[in-house]
C-alpha cells in the first residue's frame, strides 16, 4: 500500500479509500478465518463458555439493555458499580465522505437475559466485579436507532455475529445454524456465549473514555 496516497484526517488518522480497503479485508481474514477443525486450543463445552440459547434470550441479541443486572435509570451495571457508565454511544457523530456513524452497544460475557432493573439502583457488595474479568466492552450494531442489538452467534435479529461462527454457504446473518469453532459443534444463529469474538470490538476503557468526554 502506497502511504503517500492516503488522505489524513485531523489528528493524523489515515482514511482508507477503495484501494486500501483490500488491505483491511486481508487483515480481517487473517484474524478471523481458520479451518473448521482447530487443534491449537482445547474444545470447550457449553458450561465452560457460559452458553445462552436464543430461547433463553427471547430471541433478543445479548446486551446490557436486555440484562437483569443493568440499572436502567443510572446506566450502570450492578456487578461493576456506579463509576463505570454503561450505555450506547454513536461514533463518529456525523457522516462524512470517508466515514459513517456507528452505534455501539455495551455487552459482557456474564449477562443475565431479561428486563433491566427499573427500580432503585442495585449493586453487589463491594468489591465490585472487574470489567476485564466480565469481558465487558462495546460492539457495533448493524445500524443506529435499533430497538435492540448486541451479540449473538450468527448476527441474526439485528445482532453482531461472532468470528468463531462458520457457515458452509451463504451469509452468516441468514443462516439458521452454523459451526462453532470453540465448542466444535453446531449452534443456532441467535445463541451466544462468553467467548464471543469480533474484530469491531471497542475495549471498555476506550468506550468509557468516549462517553465521559461526550464524544
Amino acid at each position: 500500500m502506497d502511504r503517500s496516497s492516503l488522505k489524513i484526517s485531523e489528528g493524523g488518522f489515515p482514511l482508507y479509500d477503495d484501494k486500501q480497503l483490500r488491505k483491511v479485508n486481508a487483515l480481517r481474514m487473517a484474524n478471523s478465518t481458520v479451518g473448521v477443525k482447530d487443534t491449537s486450543a482445547p474444545v470447550l463445552d457449553a458450561g465452560q463458555v457460559g452458553y445462552l440459547t436464543a430461547e433463553e434470550m427471547n430471541d433478543i441479541p445479548c446486551s446490557c439493555y436486555h440484562c437483569t443486572i443493568y440499572n436502567k435509570s443510572a446506566a450502570t451495571c450492578g456487578y461493576m458499580g456506579p463509576n463505570i457508565p454503561v450505555k450506547k454511544f454513536i461514533w463518529p457523530k456525523e457522516t462524512t465522505a470517508d466515514v459513517k456513524p456507528i452505534e455501539y452497544w455495551p455487552v459482557c460475557g456474564q449477562a443475565d437475559p431479561g428486563e433491566p432493573n427499573t427500580g432503585e439502583v442495585r449493586y453487589r457488595p463491594f468489591p465490585y466485579r472487574d470489567p476485564d474479568n466480565l469481558g465487558f466492552g462495546w460492539i457495533n450494531a448493524p445500524k443506529p436507532g435499533l430497538e435492540y442489538s448486541g451479540a449473538n452467534c450468527g448476527g441474526g435479529n439485528n445482532g453482531d455475529d461472532c468470528d468463531y461462527y462458520l457457515v458452509d454457504n451463504g451469509t452468516k446473518w441468514d443462516s439458521a445454524t452454523g459451526w462453532c469453532r470453540v465448542m466444535q459443534k453446531p449452534v443456532a444463529n441467535g445463541d451466544v456465549c462468553g467467548v464471543w469474538e469480533d474484530d469491531d470490538w471497542v475495549d471498555w476503557r476506550k468506550g468509557v473514555e468516549i462517553i465521559n468526554n461526550g464524544r
